[in-house]
């Protein structure tokens, strides 16, 4: 993106680009592993402002769950999860929801029909800002196990189910080697949005 923009723009950007400003404007200093679509928010004087994150959830029932709740056709292929939405301090007067908009247009074009995101109360996100941009709220989700260092900080379950593997030893062991040990975790909300027409389930 050049420094010479004089408009505000949204555009599709690379995980090179996307990393270290989600890395450093997001609560979880993670960029999800996999395939991902970035969305960068320009301000006019071409600095980038905002990243938003769309890719496949990991959760592999995920779509038909929400076909069956919803009623529409809802499948991986026309589906996407918003992983990672985040911006800089301090805010600009530029409503997150119209990046969102702007975002689930170009996500249209591109053949998707349904968005679905998770709204963390641990992190003291209410999904105020999925709320605002119209998105449906459809319940909870099942509490998790994950794992707790000894200096307090989180890391996915799989951490140690990763290291007992590559080892040959037992998960349980592999906590102990790693100093970590499994808490569960509050209920996420889940919120789901139409962004394109879409037929009901018959």
């Amino acid at each position: 993106m050049s420094n010479e923009t004089n408009k505000t723009s949204v555009e599709l950007i690379s995980l090179e680009e996307s990393r270290p400003f989600i890395e450093k404007w997001h609560y979880s200093g993670v960029v999800p592993t996999g395939q991902n679509i970035f969305f960068g928010w320009y301000d006019n004087t071409g600095k980038l402002y905002a990243v938003a994150d769309y890719g496949i959830g990991v959760n592999p029932y995920q779509a038909p769950f929400l076909s069956r709740i919803t009623g529409f056709i809802v499948e991986n292929k026309n589906l996407l999860e918003l992983k990672r939405l985040c911006r800089v301090e301090p805010k600009q007067n530029k409503p997150l929801t119209r990046f969102l908009s702007l975002c689930h247009k170009k996500l249209k074009k591109m053949g998707y029909k349904y968005v679905v995101s998770f709204s963390d109360p641990e992190e003291k996100h209410n999904g105020g800002i999925y709320k605002a941009a119209n998105f449906l709220h459809l319940g909870q989700t099942n509490p998790e196990m994950h794992l707790i260092d000894k200096d307090g900080n989180k890391r996915h379950r799989r951490y140690a189910y990763r290291h007992a593997r590559r080892n040959g030893i037992h998960v349980s062991k592999s906590r102990e080697i790693l100093g970590v040990s499994p808490v569960k975790t509050m209920p996420k909300d889940r919120w789901f949005l139409k962004i394109a027409k879409a037929r009901r389930v018959l």
